[in-house]
C-alpha cells in the first residue's frame, strides 16, 4: 500500500517513521499515533511492522493473514497523506519458526535505507519499562531514533535506571529527529489514549475501532 511521496519529500534523505505491535486488533489509539508522527516529522514513509512471534504460545488472538487485513483497512485513509507499508518481516521470520528483535528488524531497515536515512522507533511507554531486558537494546539508539509515546498514569520514576539514563542523555528535538539518522530520544505528550487492545478482544470499548476494522471483526468473528 504506497503512493507517491509529497513535493517536500526527498529520495536523498528518507525519513521512515517505524510503528511495531502486535495489532491483535489495531484501533483508533493506533491510527492518532501514527497521523501525530505524520504532522510532526513529515515522513517519507510509514512502516507499520505487525510482530510475528511471542514467547507465549498462542498468545494472538487472530492470525497474521486477519491482522494484516484489518492493518490495511484502518491505515486506508493515512495512506492518502503518507505512503503506508505494512511490513511482513516479523511475520515471514515466525513463520520459519524464527524470533524477530527489534535490533534485527532496525538493523534489516538500516540497511535498506544506508546510513543517512533517518529511522524513528516508536515505543510505548509501557514497553519502555521493560526496554532492559530486550535483546542488545543500547544499540537500539545507534540504529533509529527512539520516540517514546506516553499513555495516561505512566510514571517515569518506574524506569530501570540505566534506561532512563540512556533515554535523558539523548533528548532532541523534531528537527533533529527528522534531519539526522539516528541517536536521539522525545517524548511524545500530545496524545492522551487510553485504549487497549484487550479492552476490545473483551468487546469493552468496541467504539475504539475503526468502522471497517469493526465489521471486519463481526464479519469474520473474531475475538
Amino acid at each position: 500500500m504506497t503512493l507517491p511521496p509529497r513535493p517536500d519529500q526527498t529520495a536523498a534523505h528518507p525519513r521512515i517513521v517505524i510503528f511495531g505491535g502486535s495489532f491483535d486488533p489495531v484501533h483508533s489509539g493506533h491510527v492518532a499515533i501514527a497521523e501525530l508522527m505524520n504532522s510532526l516529522l513529515n515522513p517519507t514513509q510509514l512502516r507499520i511492522i505487525p510482530t510475528g512471534w511471542s514467547l507465549q504460545k498462542n498468545a494472538f488472538h487472530a492470525n497474521s493473514t486477519h491482522r494484516l487485513a484489518m492493518l490495511a483497512l484502518a491505515f486506508k485513509e493515512l495512506a492518502g497523506k503518507v505512503p503506508v507499508v505494512i511490513d511482513e518481516q516479523e511475520i515471514k521470520r515466525a513463520e520459519l519458526g524464527m524470533p524477530s528483535y527489534s535490533v534485527e528488524t532496525l538493523t534489516h531497515l538500516r540497511n535498506e535505507y544506508g546510513n543517512d536515512a533517518s529511522l524513528v522507533f516508536l515505543i510505548g511507554a509501557d514497553q519502555l519499562q521493560q526496554l532492559q531486558h530486550w535483546k542488545n537494546w543500547t544499540n537500539l539508539f545507534n540504529l533509529a531514533h527512539i520516540v517514546i509515546i506516553q499513555r495516561p498514569g505512566f510514571d517515569p520514576n518506574m524506569l530501570d535506571r540505566s534506561v532512563a539514563n540512556e533515554i535523558s542523555g539523548r533528548t532532541g528535538s523534531l528537527d533533529q529527529l527528522r534531519t539526522q539518522p539516528f541517536g536521539c530520544t522525545f517524548t511524545c505528550t500530545d496524545l492522551n489514549i487510553d485504549i487497549s487492545s484487550t479492552q476490545i478482544r473483551n468487546r469493552n470499548n468496541l467504539s475504539a475501532v475503526p468502522v471497517d476494522v469493526l465489521n471486519y471483526i463481526q464479519q469474520h468473528q473474531l475475538y
